[in-house]
């Protein structure tokens, strides 16, 4: 899409949605107030930016109908970006001895992955962890809009989530321990 700037008594123009478009913010209007504006919630990605990093949260739903969003702590595993991070443990190893402290959770409930607004990844994959005669087993969630929806079995499930950029990719890991 092409915009025009406009040099109108002294004073430059410019499109709100162009400016908007390049700062990787978004045009809102309130119509109560007839008032736009630009909300920047985002970066873009440059050379100095670090590996970006998911808002992982837990969505309990409260007996008003209202949601909570509990924040999930991450621990990150084998990653690439201006550097590489690569650890030879396996997964479930770095989170036993990390000592991670699964989150509880209800049965069938929701975890909500997101990133920074300009910097999602090309690609994202979320997988439980199983342990089946010493070897790590990755079996793969549906994700659903950046949601997974966790088994109503109770019990303990590690996961790890993987994201692809042109410029690197990034592993992080926590649990769920379904009561």
């Amino acid at each position: 899409m092409e915009f025009s700037v406009i040099d109108y008594n002294g004073h430059v123009y410019v499109p709100l949605r162009f400016v908007a478009d390049n700062m990787a913010s978004d045009v809102g209007y309130n119509a109560d107030t007839g008032i736009t504006s630009i909300d920047q919630h985002s970066i873009r990605f440059d050379d100095a930016v670090a590996a970006p990093k998911p808002e992982v949260v837990y969505e309990k739903r409260l007996r008003n109908g209202s949601v909570w969003m509990q924040d999930i702590p991450l621990l990150q595993g084998n990653s690439c970006w201006v550097e590489c991070i690569q650890d030879s443990r396996s997964d479930l190893t770095l989170l036993k001895q990390a000592e991670y402290p699964p989150v509880e959770v209800k049965p069938g409930s929701y975890i909500g992955i997101r990133y920074t607004k300009g910097m999602e990844p090309q690609q994202m994959e979320c997988s439980v962890i199983t342990n089946a005669d010493g070897k790590e087993l990755y079996t793969a969630v549906e994700m659903d809009q950046g949601r997974i929806r966790l088994p109503r079995e109770p019990g303990v499930y590690p996961i790890v989530l993987r994201s692809n950029w042109e410029q690197g990719y990034t592993t992080y890991l926590f649990a769920v321990k379904i009561v």
